[in-house]
């Protein structure tokens, strides 16, 4: 790395880590200067008691406190004018998110309906040539957002871009703006405990990826190099150890801390194809993103190997899997195996075939990735040439 070059980095205004942190709720609502809060979240977690802490931290601070559970798994237009509609009902001046990802994108939609005209679908980014842009950009920010996440995963919470899945298009269109990011994250290892194993591996192989994909992106970017090879290696410790138990609370806040690490570093890095083939794949075959992630990330990796050996390399420094005496080669195919074996290990590993994915879902898959991210694939260490060659990668994993 030689630093003649420039980058920028954008991040979170404030970020509170450690278990019991959600307690603080109230204390962060004030410092804010907010009333009336307004906590989103979904069903499911609501049910289980997971927003209780939160609810009691904010009425305790004597705001007047409101709950909508509008939030569904994959978040779409109409569930995310539900929530505006329920914010606007409780004359709310602060929405507060509790959730995984669907819920924290679903907070920063709706903060984007509340502070701009028109309808959300108009600020997704579409396909304009070589570009992606939105037909309308952000005006306003619509409310300030605290982001509390109970996975460790997307890094949503920090992140300023909403995924919304649109039912006329059948796709998931993304809009963002920094305006959207987070006034306040909220991470606390607690909320995390009771996440099933089977989400846990999902989740943690999103964050995962994420942080790989960004490392092996082209660009000068010394700060989100130095912090993804940090949350590469803090995972590639702990995920096991959270996998396997889900009440171990260091393994827990290891996990949603390199998560959010994640979520900092990866817009200001870019992905490349394991996420381009999670997203179409997504809309085919509704799988969870997470596991689709995981099904490609071995072989997207192996593919690309030729161009970063030696940023592989590194990872099988950070991953403990590197050999002295090594060549850059062998050290990056160790860095491949050892995630290829951890996928293994979470139980991420059949084919998409098992998930009744036909030839013809893979020809048609090949062909949108393609077409939509083609140009895109340039800025990682190996572009796409032709759909023959997207659908190579996706047959390996078929």
């Amino acid at each position: 790395m030689t630093w003649t070059g420039s980058f920028e980095f954008l991040a979170p205004a404030r970020i509170v880590f450690g278990p019991g942190s959600a307690k603080r709720l109230g204390e962060i609502a004030r410092h804010l200067g907010r009333s009336a809060p307004l906590i989103l979240t979904d069903p499911g977690l609501h049910r289980l008691g997971i927003t209780e802490t939160v609810e009691t931290s904010l009425r305790a601070a004597g705001l007047r406190v409101a709950t909508s559970t509008d939030v569904t798994t994959e978040p779409t237009l109409a569930a995310i004018k539900a929530a505006a509609d329920a914010y606007r009902a409780h004359d709310a001046d602060l929405l507060v998110a509790v959730g995984g990802g669907s819920t924290l994108d679903s907070s920063k939609a709706v903060s984007l309906i509340l502070g701009n005209a028109g309808e959300f679908r108009e600020y997704q980014e579409r396909r304009v040539g070589n570009e992606w842009i939105p037909a309308r950009k952000v005006e306003r920010r619509g409310t300030d957002l605290v982001t509390v996440p109970t996975t460790a995963g997307t890094g949503s919470e920090v992140t300023e871009w909403a995924g919304v899945f649109d039912p006329e298009t059948g796709i998931k269109g993304w809009a963002g703006d920094a305006k959207l990011r987070a006034a306040v994250v909220v991470d606390d290892p607690e909320l995390t405990i009771s996440v099933p194993a089977r989400v846990t591996a999902d989740t943690g192989l999103d964050a995962l990826s994420q942080a790989i994909e960004t490392y092996l992106c082209h660009g000068f970017k010394p700060l989100v190099d130095t912090i993804a090879l940090k949350a590469i290696g803090t995972m590639g410790q702990y995920l096991p150890r959270a996998f396997a138990n889900g009440h171990d609370i260091e393994a827990r806040g290891a996990m949603l801390g390199a998560a959010t690490m994640t979520g900092m570093v990866f817009p200001n890095g870019g992905l490349i194809h394991v996420h381009t083939f999670a997203e179409v794949l997504g809309d085919i075959t509704h799988l969870p993103h997470g596991r689709l992630i995981g099904l490609m990330l071995p072989h997207v990796l192996d593919w690309s190997l030729i161009g970063c050996q030696p940023k592989l390399a590194e990872l099988a420094n950070v991953l403990g899997v590197a050999r002295d005496r090594a060549t850059v080669r062998a050290n990056a195919e160790a860095a491949v195996e050892a995630i290829r074996r951890l996928c293994h290990d979470l139980e991420v590993n059949e084919p998409l075939r098992s998930h009744g994915m036909t030839e013809a879902d893979v020809r048609t898959v090949a062909e949108r990735v393609f077409a939509q991210h083609a140009p895109r694939s340039r800025g990682g260490p190996r572009a796409f040439r032709s759909v023959d060659e997207v659908q190579s990668v996706l047959s390996r994993a078929y």
